[in-house]
């Protein structure tokens, strides 16, 4: 029987090299994480609260590949949240983050454990949607406690997973006292070409991807290639508009179909062709102008946007790519918004990687994540 379970932190994971003859500041993230210290008050607070118990950042692992077999592609990204994890814990913290926060290195970082979903690799009906929403609950936890919460899948299909969450947090309670008919932001038109009015007692959520696929597939049923889709439509369901920047999309990695309903949905298209040939202050500039036009953003990381040189360990290894420079310098400039309230990395495949190559480099990726918003913090 196939089943979904959250799994507590396994702190076995966190470990390291001894630098028994280095000073103090011979520092490794093994050293100063912690099991997630979950607010049971958090389920009543809001995104926007001070930071409480626990720690500023909440990983939480996806290990699901569900989405990836339904989407026919190269299955073992369940293996990797538990790698990804110890990959990053043997990385160093740097100099300013422990000058920064001098005596207080052990709130930082907490591990919320992993979503494990067993589908016995096979199909397995209503697994993924059951593990999506148990990720989701921990998600929202994170978030409401005022932390950043990354995610670590697992197929792409976290990123249905993880917006949920981010929407669950964003969620007011109801004033059943407020008489709607009276209240001036209803009925206010959302200035984006979905043209359905915006509900202001959400912020306007924006997703940036970086992938070759835009994920935007049609399917009877949930895969790891329409996460984006099913977000297009939860929002409009909300009558919210549907702000989707795609970057490093591959022209020979999506049909005329998925080009075509991209368009009719509004998404924001930056190639991997013009992250290549085009100069970094155009590209810059049409980033920045996307985040502007939102409040909240979520950032996810699909590896395979990356060349499979770089990272040959993912679902669907990529012939052109992005080069990782570039990823991580778009990502420094997305983190400077301090708009990112979700992150997630996914795709990493262990089962075809070489050398760890590819979790060092999805590792190196989170590091530059985790540092960005705690020295923004």
């Amino acid at each position: 029987m196939s089943t979904v379970k959250h799994m507590p932190a396994d702190m076995d994971l966190w470990t390291g090299r001894i630098e028994p003859f280095e000073s103090e500041r011979a520092c490794y993230w093994y050293q100063i994480a912690q099991p997630y210290n979950f607010d049971s008050s958090s389920q009543h607070s809001s995104v926007q609260k001070a930071p409480q118990s626990g720690q500023r950042i909440g990983l939480v692992g996806f290990a699901c590949d569900q989405g990836v077999r339904r989407n026919q592609g190269r299955i073992g990204a369940r293996a990797a949240p538990p790698l990804l994890k110890s990959t990053f814990a043997s990385l160093p913290v740097i100099g300013a983050l422990q000058d920064s926060f001098a005596g207080e290195l052990t709130t930082l970082l907490g591990d919320a454990g992993n979503i494990e979903c067993d589908d016995h690799d096979a199909f397995a009906e209503a697994i993924l949607e059951e593990a999506q929403q148990q990720y989701a609950d921990i998600v929202t936890s994170i978030i409401k406690q005022g932390h950043l919460a990354i995610g670590l899948g697992g197929g792409h299909a976290i990123a249905y997973g993880s917006f949920l969450g981010l929407w669950q947090a964003l969620q007011e309670p109801k004033n059943h006292s407020q008489d709607d008919s009276t209240n001036p932001s209803k009925n206010k038109p959302s200035g984006n070409n979905n043209n359905t009015a915006t509900n202001d007692s959400t912020p306007t959520i924006g997703v940036i991807n970086f992938d070759a696929h835009l994920d935007i597939r049609q399917a009877d049923m949930a895969t790891s290639g329409t996460p984006f889709r099913q977000i297009a439509e939860h929002l409009t369901a909300h009558q919210q508009p549907f702000h989707y920047c795609c970057i490093g999309v591959s022209r020979l990695s999506n049909t005329a179909a998925l080009f075509d309903r991209a368009k009719a949905l509004g998404v924001h298209i930056i190639s991997d062709e013009d992250c290549t040939n085009k100069k970094w202050k155009k590209i810059a500039a049409q980033i920045q102008t996307f985040m502007s036009s939102v409040d909240v953003i979520y950032l996810t990381i699909d590896m395979d946007c990356l060349p499979a040189s770089v990272v040959p360990g993912v679902s669907a290894p990529a012939a052109y790519g992005i080069e990782l420079p570039f990823v991580e310098r778009a990502v420094k400039l997305i983190m400077a918004s301090n708009k990112v309230k979700m992150a997630d990395i996914a795709e990493i495949n262990p089962t075809y990687d070489v050398d760890n190559r590819s979790c060092k480099v999805a590792a190196r990726l989170l590091s530059t994540i985790v540092e960005r918003h705690l020295l923004q913090s």
